[in-house]
């Protein structure tokens, strides 16, 4: 049958039949039932893009050998659910197999969108071609545009061309489904918010086109964006926009370009060159026009009273356009629907669900009445405060009305608010850590303003500074269960890949941090309490080129910081002044210009341990006077979407450091050019990870030379096809994670060298077909992580004889060829991971 159907169909019915074929089987087949509904999933979230190209395609009157490539393949999928049909239980053999092509058929067509990006790059150029033809438009007038479509489909969807780095490349957020995938996500159990979400979803909807701005205005922690949020989510609102749903941050210093930038992500484009804010609304312009006439919908999210121009900008003349902004303030000349403060019903419901296991109150009620009036109706601040009070004695809870009644007015505003999370957080000085008895969760969660408002914070860099501030282990273990604490107490958010490997993966579970930004600004409240000559931690903003006042201050130098952190935004062009902090440990640096030139005052900083360099620009930054090799303490670099050959060029001789993490950098040249000095650039290096690094295609010889290297992660690097052979040098390994490299076909074998290798993971490499024969040898294995359509269709017998193997983490059908293995090592751990692909974690902004 679907051969037949072959012959000059058409894309759509193709992809039809086999979504029906999956639902008409699926309910009926119990063996495979779990495979369909994920399969279903799957074949639900592609089908609007399908059905977008079969329209597009039939506009041009063309032919796309991809697509005609991709039909045989949905057809050989239909064919595959009528064979499942067949397949009795009581045949586990034949269940396994077919089980297993289920998988990879699911895969395939999620890595055909995802990872390739190559439907929606098709989908995205053929509506612009289209644009084209109607309007009578020249092709030059969108050369730019045009030019990244088949950069990206002629390579990969992430990655370099064969021109400069600067034209080609496009960093990690760009794979992966576009728009709806970066709503937040958020509860399904939201107190007081269904009328207001109603309300809003109706003046949405019968907004005019000649107003197409509606403002929701509360003050905050009202939970605007928890509201916004949840709208984008709704299956109505979904099944109008589909796709079409941008939601971005617009943050106190708003930056159009950024905005736009991340719009381009969104749509898995390559984030072209803007010459200046005009330009970047032009390209916008031709970017969105070429999606009509399907509806869209702009979330802009945290829009500041003095960033109205920002809406007025972005309000593009597109026929069914929308623009939802979310803002403290109120824009008069907007339609605006206002949030109100819960109710005292409501706010109680709230409070207990957070405060109490069951939601029932389990201390006396008028202490419960106390605590809910202390938060004033304000979503974040009952959450938190409940979640801190939550299991504690009535003498805590008593003191802490006490605390609440009697702390002085923080700001102007918010003031009930402000009081009510001001005694949460004083509250994390009672939680000590493992590491040092005066190390409290208190510290670890103030070190979060190093960071700005509204950024992902990757894990590793906050892992970095603990380690050397507070003697925490290095593998993560006491960081996760302090990410895990923070998030248990709504304090920050965090990102799972998957909510069942936390005990086993750990910290590289999580895919990031976030921290509402009214948190953030009470933290850097908190640190900003005593004179600048005595804080133990200095945050810096400097927008433009204005520095604080007191940085010119001779009189305060030097400074006793032990945590220094500088934002500068890409209209910073000063030179550094002459600041000393001598005894600065931990500096994080965060910037968005294409050139970086480190402050000089670094070199004089003997004591500094852990350095954190963020780009928040979309393109990899050059360092500049990277001079380090003074900096005889420094143990941990921790760089993001940096230019790595600047470094490597520098000759940067630091004989003391211990790991370097590389998210989301330029890393090809160097490896290539570089890679052998370092053995004696950095001869005690110990750990090297490397994470959505989109141009690493093969990892040179030369680091197999760091005979000391103990743990050695390269994870998301989708475009990496081999190891050397040369890994086996490595006897000193006791960690090798090669999660997600999904176009890595296998590994070496000299692998098996790797004497000391306690730990595995090559969860999601859907490429690799086999495990090298003599597993045996890895005598220390204590951990292997593998599944996720690994294309193992048989287990090595020598791994029978790894008597320290003690967990396995892997995929259902993985899990049966462990079955028997398992016979024979009594003390086998098999922990079997839920299918489930998160379609927002492969966005990395």
């Amino acid at each position: 049958m679907a051969a037949a159907l072959f012959g000059g169909a058409a894309l759509g019915p193709v992809f039809d039949q086999l979504l029906k074929a999956v639902i008409d089987f699926g309910v009926n087949i119990a063996t495979f039932r779990s495979k369909f509904l994920s399969l279903k999933q799957t074949l639900t979230d592609i089908k609007p893009v399908f059905h977008d190209i079969e329209r597009l395609n039939e506009a041009l009157d063309g032919r796309d050998e991809e697509i005609d490539m991709f039909k045989k393949q949905l057809m050989k999928g239909e064919e595959l659910v009528r064979k499942c049909s067949k397949i009795k239980r009581c045949d586990p053999l034949k269940k396994w197999s077919y089980s297993r092509k289920l998988t990879k058929l699911d895969n395939s067509l999620v890595k055909f969108c995802q990872i390739h990006g190559l439907i929606q790059v098709v989908r995205d150029s053929k509506q612009i071609l289209v644009k084209v033809n109607e309007n009578g438009k020249k092709l030059e007038e969108i050369h730019s545009m045009m030019r990244d479509v088949s950069l990206t489909r002629s390579g990969s969807s992430i990655g370099f061309t064969n021109s400069s780095a600067s034209s080609g490349w496009m960093n990690g957020s760009s794979f992966g489904f576009s728009g709806s995938s970066d709503v937040p996500q958020v509860s399904d159990s939201m107190v007081g918010f269904d009328v207001p979400l109603h309300e809003l979803k109706q003046k949405l909807k019968v907004l005019q086109e000649k107003d197409q701005v509606l403002v929701l205005s509360a003050p905050p922690g009202c939970g605007k964006t928890t509201l916004a949020a949840r709208l984008c989510q709704e299956d109505d609102i979904k099944a109008i926009y589909r796709d079409n749903i941008f939601f971005v941050t617009v943050t106190k210093t708003p930056n159009i370009k950024r905005i736009v930038g991340e719009i381009f992500e969104k749509k898995g484009f390559r984030v072209p060159e803007f010459a200046n804010e005009h330009d970047a609304i032009c390209k916008l312009n031709s970017l969105l026009g070429g999606i009509t006439p399907q509806p869209i919908l702009l979330v802009l999210d945290d829009v500041w009273s003095e960033s109205e121009f920002i809406i007025d900008h972005l309000k593009l003349q597109i026929s069914d356009f929308k623009i939802l902004v979310t803002s403290r303030y109120v824009f008069p000349k907007f339609d605006t629907y206002k949030l109100k403060l819960l109710s005292e019903e409501d706010a109680k419901d709230l409070f207990c669900i957070s405060a109490f296991k069951d939601g029932s109150p389990d201390v006396r009620l008028n202490l419960v009445h106390k605590v809910v009036r202390s938060c004033g109706g304000f979503p974040l601040a009952l959450r938190v405060v409940g979640r801190s009070l939550c299991g504690q004695s009535e003498v805590i809870w008593f003191n802490r009305v006490m605390m609440q009644s009697k702390r002085q007015i923080l700001f102007p505003t918010e003031n009930d608010l402000l009081r009510s999370l001001q005694a949460s957080i004083d509250a994390l000085d009672e939680k000590v850590l493992y590491s040092r008895e005066t190390t409290t969760l208190r510290d670890c969660y103030l070190d979060l303003g190093s960071f700005p408002e509204d950024q992902r914070i990757h894990p590793a860099a906050l892992l970095d500074m603990w380690v050397e501030r507070y003697n925490l282990d290095e593998d993560g273990i006491t960081a996760m269960a302090i990410f895990l604490e923070l998030s248990s107490q709504n304090l920050v958010n965090l990102a799972l890949a998957r909510q069942d490997a936390r005990a086993v993966l750990g910290l590289h579970n999580l895919h990031y941090i976030q921290q509402h930004d009214m948190l953030r600004e009470l933290v850097i409240h908190q640190c900003d309490e005593k004179p600048v000559e005595e804080r133990m931690r200095i945050y810096i903003n400097i927008k433009g080129n204005e520095f604080p006042r007191w940085w010119f201050e001779q009189r305060l130098q030097p400074l006793q910081a032990e945590v220094l952190s500088i934002v500068t935004d890409e209209d910073f062009s000063c030179n550094w002044h002459g600041v000393q902090f001598p005894k600065v440990e931990v500096l994080v640096l965060n910037f968005e210009t294409r050139t970086y030139k480190l402050p000089p005052f670094i070199e004089q900083m003997s004591q500094l341990k852990t350095l954190v360099l963020t780009n928040n620009g979309f393109f990899p930054a050059k360092l500049n006077n990277f001079q380090l090799c003074s900096l005889l303490n420094l143990k941990r670099i921790n760089l993001e979407r940096i230019s790595v050959t600047s470094i490597m060029s520098a000759n940067l001789q630091l004989p003391n450091l211990r790991k370097i993490s590389l998210n989301m950098c330029e890393i090809r040249e160097a490896f290539e050019n570089s890679a052998a000095k370092m053995s004696y650039m950095w001869p005690k290096l110990v750990e090297i990870n490397i994470e959505y690094c989109s141009d690493l295609t093969k990892v040179p010889a030369e680091i197999c030379d760091l005979v000391d290297l103990k743990r050695l992660s390269i994870c998301y690097c989708h475009e990496l096809v081999s190891l050397p052979e040369e890994l086996g040098k490595l006897t000193n390994l006791e960690v090798l994670r090669l999660h997600s490299c999904t176009n890595l076909a296998e590994l070496p074998k000299s692998i098996v060298k790797l004497i000391k290798l306690k730990f595995l993971d090559v969860y999601d490499c859907v490429e690799m077909d086999d495990l090298p024969l003599e597993m045996d040898q890895l005598c220390s294995l204590q951990t292997l992580c593998m599944g996720s359509s690994l294309g193992v269709d048989k287990l090595p017998d020598s791994l029978q004889k790894l008597v320290k193997l003690e967990d396995i983490v892997c995929d259902e059908e993985t899990a049966y060829l462990w079955e028997p293995v398992k016979e024979h090592l009594k003390n086998l751990r098999i922990t079997v991971m839920e299918e489930h692909i998160n379609l927002n974690l492969l966005h990395r902004s």
